[in-house]
């Protein structure tokens, strides 16, 4: 059976003297629950009133009357300054990357039978710390190769995951 159905049958077989209209029960109110009513009107707006004042001066401020804003900005600028960190922590690795790669290079070089002189060693140094980057092709001698030491992975890997185990 439907709630609405059998509520709205409560409702007609209820005795009509128990149940007063809206407009007819506001006139039958006595002076001192109208006082109760207004009473609490006032304190559910004023408290209404102060949460929206309290939400509108107090949060997104600094405890000093600093602008929110300001400490927005604030953070903006320390990230910033962090990701410029990590981007140059970044370029360091990669710089320790190609000279790895150049001494490698220069080892495999040296066992080969060919003497490496100390020019060379000293211009493929220059260039890797002057912020030009052999590319891979001129550390490898034309061959673009991924050299893997001990353990099947390759250096830079084991440089930059360090913390990793295999």
């Amino acid at each position: 059976m439907d709630p609405h159905a059998m509520a709205a049958e409560l409702i007609q077989k209820s005795p009509s003297s128990q149940r007063i209209p809206g407009t007819e029960s506001l006139a039958l109110l006595s002076p001192k629950q109208k006082m109760q009513n207004y009473v609490t009107a006032a304190a559910l707006i004023a408290f209404v009133t102060s949460v929206w004042y309290y939400s509108m001066t107090a949060v997104g401020k600094a405890s000093q009357g600093e602008d929110g804003l300001d400490d927005l900005e604030a953070e903006a600028m320390d990230a910033r300054d962090d990701a410029d960190v990590r981007d140059k922590e970044r370029k360091e690795a990669e710089k320790l990357v190609q000279l790895e790669r150049a001494v490698v290079e220069l080892e495999e070089e040296e066992s080969g039978g060919e003497l490496v002189s100390v020019e060379d060693v000293g211009e493929l140094l220059q260039g890797v710390s002057s912020g030009e980057h052999p590319s891979e092709a001129e550390v490898f001698g034309g061959e673009v190769v991924e050299k893997k030491v001990d353990g099947g992975r390759p250096l830079w890997k084991k440089i930059v995951f360090f913390w990793r185990r295999q």
